[in-house]
């Protein structure tokens, strides 16, 4: 089951209730994007949400919206970034259908992980600047663009690269 491991804040934004649970990590798991940290990003009065997954580095852009459109619109922006890398329909909409039926929220306990996030909405900020007006088509070109960007000390540096690694055994489905 996925996780998406995010801030107080975005917690709230979401419309969460309660506490933010501690990370359970689960033995039988769908899809193989795990676990993603996600911020909460304000960009020329619009709200924004960055996340990244934990083994690829994978970057996603999407609106801030409340459950559980926002598991939908996270979803939607996972799958674009794997279409965009060139991963098999098929399993671009698993992994989008595993996020939005049974993405679990946590408390991030990643601190490098949400270093190497607050580095990227850096890029996204700096990236969205020019844009007059900020649509899907561009943060999907954001975010295509961050997943062509190196990440320092990893084994596959480039997001890209490590999604193509990972679904390589299914990338024929």
């Amino acid at each position: 089951m996925p996780t998406i491991m995010c801030t107080r804040n975005l917690w709230s934004a979401v419309g969460g209730q309660g506490r933010l649970p501690a990370r359970q990590r689960a033995s039988a798991e769908s899809g193989r994007l795990h676990a993603w940290s996600a911020r909460e990003l304000a960009v020329a009065d619009t709200a924004l949400v960055v996340g990244i997954e934990e083994a690829t580095y994978l970057t996603v852009v999407c609106p801030l919206l409340q459950l559980p459109d926002f598991s939908r619109a996270f979803a939607a922006s996972a799958a674009a970034a794997l279409a965009a890398i060139g991963i098999a329909p098929a399993t671009c909409e698993r992994e989008a259908w595993a996020i939005i039926e049974e993405a679990r929220f946590a408390k991030n306990d990643n601190r490098s992980l949400l270093g190497s996030l607050n580095d990227v909405a850096f890029h996204v900020s700096v990236l969205l600047e020019n844009e007059r007006r900020i649509s899907l088509a561009a943060l999907e070109r954001v975010q295509n663009e961050l997943n062509r960007m190196p990440h320092v000390g990893r084994a596959t540096a480039f997001p890209h690269q490590a999604v193509r690694l990972l679904f390589a055994p299914a990338a024929s489905t």
